[in-house]
């Protein structure tokens, strides 16, 4: 096994990416985490050692040298910049600016600025980087102005433009649905619209997906051909802002597409790890990103299980077959994700998939059709009436479907952790290890301890709540306003919960009262300041826990001691 030759090593692709990818992660989290990161490189390396042998193993630690090298030269900025920035986002947390694509922060109250457009800029470097979001400084401007601007500032003034005309031909909330959905601006959307497919869950339909390339193709490579349609597609790509998932969908398009040219057999694993690993090399950061962790998560479940739940759902109708294996092989993975990340997931899924998606693959051609017939406003204005016609439609079977949606579903870890011993328990049941089908039990007792909790526990949830568990009580507080306190104690499985209330005795023993937005617990033995601020204020009379150093955000109360 360790003389494995390179040759003999199937799909090269994948550990090419999961070497990168482990590159970035160790790079990324070294700082706060450093033991994780050196277990996880390590554990990793074993792995390919034992399974591939020597020199694959060789290979892959150049690669894991050349990971971190593209990472050091990312974050590398001068103290000093002077050049031109395009402006990427801006938001209420502040304007974030791309410069020599890399991504930096800009400290300004100027008003007028604009996504897309470019600007000179000159000031100093403050070294305050955010890894996990591809940050590589802040810049307090001495000298920002506007200058030309380029095709790209050209195609986000064609979105604004578009959507100022929409606005005038169909309002605000419908030009902002069709705006988000043809072709990701979504700077105006309505909440009510992004709560409406969330929770039938088609809220992927709002930003440009790998479905909205497939479509868009589908539908020029009609008109233009193969060859002419990837270049379009590719410029549609850039058009709607190089989001991760369209990025992902256009390389693995590229990938089929050039193997029909080239009359190779192409392999779907392979060409989803050609595009993620392109994407890692390009933004070395992405592998942070929640977007990205999402696409790939939905497509590797089409790879895997689409074609599986085509064959056991052979009795229906080709088309509702079709459209059902796909939803529910796209979720596979992504439900437990979406579980542990959002802590909710609407079960209105299927239903919102099998009816509402056609509207929005609809709304994705006919507003589409609006850039082409940008120029002509007769035109433009007829497809501005179809665009119309298709939202009223897709209005009334909302309004109706609304009758009957089910609550949204809201879970925790402990969900996560049953659904992945479940598909363990699945797996290998599948593979004729029959005694594997008691794992979920199993499952269910250590879930069913921890929620009872027999020793008391305290957890802090980045949100700004603690959750205090004994013997079956599960108390939550918080002393912020802005948190959906309800939302989070579903979440949680709280039994009480209790917002900036002054303190709160636990089984008559334990005490915790606020201090300032931090906490303080009395165990009976000792007194601790549990501090979830970055507030560098000294409090000797107590024992500081400081969650915001913490790899796990739970801690247990042994004899009066937390550990």
């Amino acid at each position: 096994m360790f003389s494995k030759k390179i040759g003999d090593v199937g799909n090269p692709l994948i550990y090419i990416f999961l070497t990168l990818a482990i590159s970035c992660i160790f790079y990324g989290m070294n700082k706060e985490f450093r033991g994780l990161t050196i277990f996880i490189v390590a554990f990793f390396f074993i792995c390919i050692f034992y399974y591939c042998g020597f020199s694959f193993f060789v290979i892959m630690i150049i690669f894991f040298v050349v990971g971190i090298l593209i990472n050091c030269s990312y974050y590398k900025i001068p103290s000093k910049i002077d050049g031109e920035v395009r402006i990427i986002k801006i938001s209420n947390y502040g304007v974030i600016g791309s410069y020599e694509g890399k991504s930096i922060t800009i400290r300004t109250n100027d008003k007028n600025l604009s996504v897309g457009e470019k600007y000179k800029i000159i000031g100093k470097v403050d070294g305050i980087q955010d890894r996990y979001n591809g940050i590589v400084g802040e810049v307090e401007p001495k000298v920002l102005y506007k200058i030309n601007g380029d095709l790209i500032t050209k195609l986000y003034e064609i979105k604004r433009n578009i959507y100022l005309r929409l606005e005038e031909n169909l309002g605000t909330r419908k030009a902002g649905l069709i705006s988000s959905i043809a072709f990701g601006y979504c700077d105006y959307l309505d909440f009510e619209d992004k709560d409406d497919m969330k929770n039938f869950g088609i809220i992927h339909s709002i930003s440009v997906s790998g479905l909205h390339v497939a479509i868009v193709y589908g539908f020029i490579r009609i008109f233009v051909g193969r060859n002419l349609g990837i270049l379009v597609i590719m410029i549609y790509v850039v058009f709607t802002g190089l989001n991760y998932s369209s990025i992902r969908s256009f390389f693995m398009l590229a990938c089929v597409e050039g193997g029909r040219i080239l009359k190779r057999n192409n392999n779907s694993i392979s060409a989803l790890c050609f595009s993620a690993t392109f994407l890692v090399l390009y933004e070395p950061y992405s592998i942070f990103n929640i977007s990205f962790h999402l696409s790939y998560l939905a497509t590797l479940g089409i790879a895997m299980f689409n074609k599986k739940f085509n064959n056991t759902l052979y009795k229906l109708n080709i088309k509702l077959r079709e459209a059902l294996s796909l939803t529910l092989s796209a979720q596979i993975f992504t439900l437990p994700y979406l579980i542990l990340i959002f802590r909710d997931f609407s079960a209105n899924f299927i239903i919102g998939n099998l009816i509402l998606a056609p509207f929005v693959d609809l709304m994705v051609i006919t507003g589409n059709a609006l850039v082409l017939t940008y120029t002509y406003t007769q035109l433009f204005d007829f497809c501005s009436y179809i665009n119309l016609k298709i939202i009223n439609m897709f209005d009334c079977i909302l309004n109706y479907m609304e009758n009957f949606s089910l609550p949204m579903f809201y879970g925790n870890e402990n969900v996560v952790f049953f659904y992945l011993f479940l598909m363990f328990s699945a797996y290998f049941v599948n593979k004729g290890y029959k005694k594997f089908v008691y794992l979920p039990l199993i499952a269910i007792f250590i879930i069913t301890i921890q929620i009872y909790s027999p020793i008391p526990s305290i957890r802090y949830y980045k949100e700004g709540a603690i959750l205090f568990s004994y013997k079956g009580d599960r108390i939550l507080m918080s002393n912020k306003n802005q948190i959906d306190l309800n939302r989070l104690s579903k979440s949680a499985l709280a039994t009480k919960y209790f917002r900036q209330r002054s303190m709160i005795i636990m089984n008559g023993i334990y005490k915790i009262s606020f201090k300032g937005k931090d906490y303080v617990l009395d165990t009976g033995t000792k007194k601790y300041l549990l501090k979830v601020t970055s507030d560098k204020t000294q409090h000797e009379e107590y024992d500081i826990i400081n969650f915001n150093d913490r790899i796990t955000n739970n801690i247990f109360i042994i004899d009066g001691i937390l550990v």
